[in-house]
């Protein structure tokens, strides 16, 4: 009952303070329209930005998934609501022989399930950076490297946190690392080229979430960049010095015509002794039309065949109790489950002339055991600085499948975002 009080006067908030800022947000726009300040142009040592986001959330779940029972053990629920306060503050300070850049997050969660209620303040990145040595650069501090060409998956991210297929765009959470970069003069039969070296540790304390089976770790990563044509061109290698392990990668992108480009990506990752291929093959393509898709095939040999993956769920059905709570260990450790995904995603711009309107439609499909998540998503920003966006979320699939199993059948999301 007390969730609930909270969750409704949350609800009330969240109507209240949209009503009011876009109010606001109308009549300054209105009232600045023809100004004009000189300082506005000048170059600031010091800016920043706040984003300030309320959403809210309702799901539905699989009472027919192999999950519902051990989530809800007492009290059989069969929806869940949430409602989440964000600030994300972004800064820059700019001297003439440094940049210092730092991003931190913060919010709150009130939800109806008393085991999802949380607050999280975190630095998500914030990094110092030596410039008195352009175009060469020198880094330090937690960073996110943003390795890779692809849109949805990133096989060459040796050093990151992976990127969730569901929603691409959210913000990561960076590492904290060593990185220079250095502009060599450009090679014969390129257009520019670069080479960055990375020093990640893992010690307790840092990085410590990135690697927990090891207390101790020092990684090092190459990135080799180059330009060819229109083709652009990276060549990755990450050594592991304590586990004596060593990956490689590559990727490209290349625009064939204005509104045509091909990407991809190959990853050879290690595992103890075992060895594992990941790759991804992608194009956007802008219609005549204003649509933008985004197709993208990914591979990964690390996951389960459609064999083992049904064997794994039949044991946290029919198994023995250890048995059953050792194979859903298993599952929830993997973000990926089987060995083939696609990925679909279109785009359309203000279509019907509908101004500041961007829908958009994505399919994210397990090849392996035919289940999928399709999310439909609407956008809308109608002033400055102001952004809605309404989407949905339907899983399907059969038994024993990735979406058909999980535990959230469905989900609707609102969301109202102000930047100042």
């Amino acid at each position: 009952m007390n969730n609930m009080k909270k969750l409704l006067a949350l609800s009330a908030l969240l109507v209240m303070l949209t009503s009011s800022f876009l109010s606001v947000s109308l009549l300054a726009q209105d009232e600045d329209l023809y100004s004009f300040e000189v300082e506005e142009f000048s170059k600031q040592i010091w800016e920043w930005k706040r984003e300030l986001s309320l959403s809210g959330s309702s799901m539905s779940f699989n009472q027919e998934s192999l999950f519902y029972p051990f989530k809800f053990q007492k009290e059989k629920e069969t929806q869940a609501q949430e409602l989440r306060v964000q600030m994300l503050i972004e800064s820059r300070w700019d001297w003439d022989w440094s940049r210092l850049y730092l991003v931190a997050e913060g919010g709150r969660t009130v939800s109806t399930l008393a085991d999802a209620n949380e607050r999280n303040v975190f630095l998500r990145e914030g990094y110092w950076q030596l410039s008195t040595l352009e175009p060469h650069s020198f880094e330090v501090g937690k960073r996110l490297l943003r390795w890779g060409k692809g849109y949805a998956f990133n096989p060459v991210a040796l050093l990151e946190r992976p990127k969730n297929p569901e929603n691409p765009e959210a913000g990561r959470e960076g590492l904290w690392v060593f990185q220079g970069v250095v502009i060599p003069q450009a090679f014969s039969g390129l257009d520019s080229n670069s080479v960055t070296l990375v020093y990640l540790p893992v010690r307790q304390g840092i990085n410590d979430d990135y690697e927990s089976q090891l207390e101790q770790e020092n990684i090092w990563g190459l990135k080799l960049s180059a330009l060819l044509g229109t083709t652009d061109l990276d060549f990755y290698l990450t050594r592991w010095s304590e586990k004596s392990e060593t990956d490689w990668g590559f990727d490209f992108a290349s625009n064939l015509s204005s509104n045509f480009e091909v990407h991809g990506e190959y990853a050879a990752d290690q595992v103890a002794a075992e060895k594992y291929g990941k790759s991804l093959l992608g194009v956007r393509y802008l219609t005549d039309s204003e649509i933008t898709w985004t197709i993208e095939a990914y591979r990964d040999t690390s996951g389960w065949t459609k064999d083992e993956s049904t064997a794994i769920y039949q044991t946290i059905k029919n198994g023995s109790a250890s048995a059953a709570k050792s194979a859903l260990n298993k599952l929830q450790e993997k973000q990926i489950i089987n060995q083939n995904y696609a990925y679909v995603k279109a785009s359309f711009k203000e279509p019907f002339s509908w101004l500041y309107f961007t829908p958009s439609l994505t399919w994210l499909g397990n090849l392996d055991d035919q289940s999928s998540n399709v999310i439909t998503q609407l956008n809308y920003a109608p002033v400055t600085n102001w952004g809605f966006q309404v989407s949905w979320q339907q899983l399907s699939g059969s038994a024993d499948t990735q979406y058909g199993e999980n535990l959230v059948g469905n989900k609707l999301d609102f969301k109202t975002t102000r930047s100042f």
